[in-house]
């Protein structure tokens, strides 16, 4: 997306194509220090996309780094991507409930897009969403806890749970038709001073795409937000040259929240369209 992307680490992982089989968090001041030499050397920073926060010290220390560099941005702060890894594929917990809260209490309220799995969403809430209805109020909900939207990833059917017990329910003609689509629902509390628009983030948009039959769909989340970061950084990048006196045109001067959500989820339905499992010598 023609975005440079640079990373700080907040877990190292032992992973494949197919799951996450370890997890290791890295101490506090090497965190810091990485944001240090970043921040020292990559200004203005445009989009910023945070993934697995695995402590509880590591959601406080980033919520204080998004703290400053809000205080330093001031007009021009940045766009936030909380991508909250909580549940791994196969259903396990990857961080415990301390850094779940300090996630929602130190990250969230800086987050401009939230973007959880229907897992990852159940496990904020509460309870389980097994309709499109659930998914709806759901994400009413979350907008709630502090972010200024939320896009419920549906990656995962409807149909499937977290838990490793089958369900007997019926199900509803409304879950019924959802299969065979891999279908998101955006919505967003952020005001806006623009033209009414067909795709209205306010009144919650559901993203609709082919869902593939395919197993190698690992780390598609992870690129979905970072997709989603890299084109508000696009739209941001452009309105700050045209806000300059220079010559900032072209679509992506209108890209917004739910457009950079469209775009990465047309981004990734590409790439997983075209996936094929690597196979080691």
């Amino acid at each position: 997306m023609k975005c440079h992307g640079c990373s700080a680490i907040t877990a190292l992982t032992a992973q494949n194509s197919v799951g996450v089989h370890d997890v290791h968090i890295p101490p506090i001041s090497f965190l810091q220090s990485q944001l240090s030499c970043l921040s020292q050397d990559l200004n203005p920073v445009r989009g910023i996309k945070i993934g697995m926060v695995g402590s509880q010290e590591l959601a406080i220390a980033i919520g204080d780094f998004l703290s400053s560099l809000k205080e330093d941005s001031k007009d021009k702060q940045p766009f936030v991507v909380v991508d909250p890894v909580m549940i791994s594929t196969s259903g396990h917990s990857l961080i415990n409930d301390e850094a779940k809260k300090a996630l929602m209490e130190h990250v969230f309220p800086h987050a401009h897009v939230l973007t959880p799995n229907t897992f990852e969403a159940e496990a904020l809430l509460g309870r389980t969403l097994n309709t499109p209805q659930e998914v709806e109020q759901g994400a009413k909900d979350i907008l709630k806890m502090g972010v200024k939207a939320v896009l419920i990833k549906g990656g995962h059917s409807l149909l499937e749970t977290s838990s490793t017990t089958p369900t007997t329910t019926p199900i509803s003609s409304d879950v019924n038709a959802t299969i065979g689509y891999a279908q998101d629902y955006f919505l967003s509390s952020i005001p806006t001073n623009e033209e009414p628009r067909l795709c209205d983030a306010s009144a919650g948009v559901w993203i609709r795409t082919a869902r593939y039959d395919s197993v190698h769909t690992h780390g598609t989340g992870c690129t979905l937000s970072s997709a989603i970061a890299s084109a508000l950084a696009l739209g941001h990048q452009q309105r700050s040259l045209l806000e300059s006196g220079s010559s900032g045109t072209g679509a992506t001067l209108a890209i917004r929240e739910v457009d950079a959500c469209c775009l990465a989820k047309a981004y990734v339905t590409a790439g997983i369209g075209q996936g094929r499992q690597v196979r080691g010598i």
